[in-house]
């Protein structure tokens, strides 16, 4: 365990030391990064905080309903800059680190099976080249976030084609900016071949991305497809390799209530039906995924009222039968009573309708206390204290099976209730 943890640790330590050796040289270096942590206690069987989502979900409604410490710290840096031609390289990193909130000292902590509770991840590590002959256009290798879109209440990444890669961007053809990217995934099968040994797959990426077409006032339209092939060794007799597509069209309007919406529709076919950042070489040809995700942010200039609303629908149709259909709504508003010190409400409600299975449902509700900066949606840091309410139907329990770590199930902290409460405080940041 000591030896796992001291890589990160290594890291983290020369990561506060280069601002030093940056300022003695004169170069600038830049530092961000991302936190969430808090502490809980469920009003059931007793214990820490309990988190809620839906069995068949693709997320959960986030203020006072996450159960972990999860940070991002990241350092980039302009390495080079030639002043006569105006070319410019960055280096750019970002390193993870998630943990259960289960006690002070997480790293030499560990379940009954012996897993860590602290996970380590190089998120990314990329170059960036631009001003090099090639217009306004940038050039990139390595691993990155790769323009994804989310929505921020529920967490929940729509269009995430992130992972280790190479591509160029904003190259303008007239009607918008054209970006492409190279992606790359080796992903472990899970299946044994005739020969005994366990095989990885290796998945190709092409991503196309027509961006900034504007089609209206303060409207502007994106336009993706993305192509995926999958290829297995000769050896590996046990294992599809599925190719997957799909296309994306988004479309923003900005200085909506003084935020913005977001409408996306999207196709997703083959080994990309389960994920993007994931895919699935194993997967059927045949499967697909639909979906459409509506987003509304608003903060009014000089309003003291902020918020976000989503609306998200997704059916997803496998080759062998047995799909679902998933619709989530929800919102959160804001009301800021000071500069510092506001209110949120956050309200959602699943709904999962398995191809052959009983509906399943999940309301959960959080009324929370802010202290922020400034009044805003966006403003962070944000200290919380909270109190969330969740109810859900007996089917929604049965797909929760003997998970004990699962709230929705008999065997959880609420067992044969259908609904539970939790109360905590939590402090979220990004800078």
């Amino acid at each position: 365990m000591k030896s796992a943890a001291f890589l990160p640790l290594a890291a983290l330590s020369l990561a506060a030391a280069l601002p030093v050796t940056a300022l003695a040289d004169g170069a600038g270096l830049d530092f961000s990064g991302y936190l969430r942590s808090g502490v809980g206690s469920n009003q059931g069987g007793g214990g820490s905080q309990s988190c809620f989502q839906l069995p068949g979900a693709g997320a959960k409604y986030r203020l006072g309903n996450e159960c972990e410490t999860y940070a991002e710290l990241a350092l980039g840096k302009q390495v080079y800059a030639d002043a006569e031609t105006g070319a410019r390289f960055r280096v750019d990193s970002r390193l993870a680190m998630s943990a259960k909130q289960w006690q002070d000292w997480e790293d030499s902590s560990s379940d009954k099976n012996g897993n860590s509770n602290s996970k380590f991840a190089l998120r990314e590590m990329f170059v960036t080249a631009e001003n090099i002959g090639l217009g306004q256009a940038k050039v990139w290798a390595g691993k990155r976030f790769y323009d994804r879109q989310d929505v921020h209440i529920n967490d929940f990444y729509f269009w995430d084609n992130s992972g280790p890669g190479a591509g160029i961007e904003n190259i303008d053809v007239g009607v918008g900016k054209f970006a492409y990217a190279w992606r790359q995934n080796t992903v472990d099968s899970g299946n044994v071949s005739v020969d005994k040994l366990d095989h990885t797959l290796g998945v190709t990426g092409h991503d196309f991305r027509l961006s900034g077409i504007k089609v209206n006032p303060g409207g502007e339209l994106t336009l993706g497809l993305d192509l995926r092939y999958a290829k297995k060794d000769s050896a590996d007799t046990a294992n599809q390799a599925t190719n997957g597509v799909a296309f994306n069209v988004m479309h923003t309007q900005s200085g909506v209530l003084g935020g913005y919406n977001k409408l996306a529709l999207q196709y997703m076919k083959g080994s990309i039906a389960g994920s993007y950042g994931y895919p699935n070489p194993n997967a059927n040809s045949d499967d697909k995924k639909y979906r459409l995700v509506e987003q509304l942010q608003w903060q009014p200039a000089g309003s003291k009222f902020g918020g976000m609303a989503v609306a998200v629908w997704e059916k997803q149709t496998p080759a062998q039968g047995n799909g679902q259909t998933w619709i989530s709504l929800g919102a959160r508003p804001t009301y800021a009573f000071t500069k510092h010190l506001g209110a949120a409400l956050e309200m959602g409600y699943d709904q999962v309708k398995p191809e052959n299975g009983e509906r399943r449902t999940l309301f959960k509700t959080t009324a929370a206390f802010l202290i922020s900066p400034d009044q805003g949606f966006w403003s962070r840091p944000q200290l919380r204290l909270f109190a969330t309410y969740a109810k859900w139907n007996q089917a929604a329990q049965l797909a929760a099976g003997a998970d004990v770590n699962n709230p929705l199930s008999v065997v959880g902290h609420f067992g044969n209730q259908t609904h539970g409460v939790t109360i905590g405080a939590q402090a979220e940041a990004w800078w």
